[in-house]
């Protein structure tokens, strides 16, 4: 297992993760990683966080990136983009407003479907649901968002709306009208424009494992750079070698992360079957700061 790099890491910044920051760069100064990424979910607010850190630790080395999901003719797919700007600028303001507008309209529609359903779950007890968990300067900053999966599912338990995760996913299943993420080809050219390159999270479901017609398919309609060929426990080995040969054939880069969320994580970071050779690749196309 490589202890060398993660390029899949979430922050507070992440509407569903706990971990500061700075814990990402204590944890690879301790490891001794040659690089990490911040790939926060639908943002990169939290590279102001970042950059401050950066000074702290300026043995750290670190490459910009996020977490962009996506819908598209094919379904709905999380993209990994590294070698983005450190700060939102041009077309990026377009595109991370988008994003912070979606997640307030997802999290309105969530509380509009429990209502209509008959749970007072409204707009102000998300907000409640929220601050149990977010720190106050990421909700003033992204706003009402949605909440972390586990958090409002257990929330759900606890007052009787429904008695385990089976029945709360079926009550979920019911909602309607729920705001479809940013579409690809608004979203993709930016962040190529911007510099950054596209690779396809954890792809092992996405991918039905290894049908090579499914393969062909998201790579073209994504305009992937590459593929994520190990994500933690996410991706199993011989699929990690399967992916990795795939990108050689098709001269796509290659790269891995843990999908790190809070501090139960911390020593599984860089623990995946990605390898170094990897990241030499990937840094002739992405900017080590």
């Amino acid at each position: 297992m490589s202890q060398s790099f993660d390029f899949h890491l979430h922050s507070q910044w992440s509407y569903d993760a706990l971990m500061p920051v700075e814990e990402y760069f204590r944890l690879a100064r301790a490891k001794r990683l040659r690089a990490f990424a911040l790939t926060d979910h639908h943002t990169m607010d939290g590279y102001g966080d970042v950059m401050e850190c950066a000074r702290k630790y300026p043995d750290v080395h670190f490459v910009a990136g996020a977490e962009l999901t996506v819908h598209c003719p094919l379904g709905t797919y999380d993209l990994v983009c590294l070698n983005m700007p450190c700060r939102e600028d041009g077309e990026l303001v377009k595109l991370f407003q988008a994003y912070r507008a979606w997640q307030v309209a997802y999290g309105t529609a969530f509380s509009a479907n429990m209502l209509r359903l008959g749970f007072p779950f409204d707009d102000q007890e998300r907000l409640k649901l929220l601050r149990s968990y977010r720190p106050a300067r990421v909700i003033e900053k992204q706003g009402n968002t949605h909440v972390r999966f586990a958090t409002i599912r257990d929330y759900c338990i606890d007052r009787g709306f429904c008695h385990d995760q089976s029945e709360y996913l079926k009550m979920v299943g019911r909602f309607e009208d729920m705001p479809d993420y940013p579409e690809y080809d608004f979203v993709v050219p930016i962040v190529k424009r911007a510099g950054g390159i596209v690779l396809i999270a954890h792809p092992y479901d996405y991918f039905r494992h290894d049908d090579q017609k499914r393969m062909d398919e998201l790579c073209e309609m994504l305009d992937l750079d590459g593929i994520e060929c190990s994500n933690g426990g996410a991706v199993p080995e011989p699929f990690s070698r399967i992916y990795r040969e795939y990108c050689r054939k098709h001269h796509l880069l290659s790269s891995a992360g843990t999908d790190g969320h809070d501090q139960r994580d911390g020593d599984q970071m860089a623990r995946h079957f990605g390898e170094d050779s990897w990241l030499d690749e990937l840094l002739e196309r992405v900017k080590l700061h």
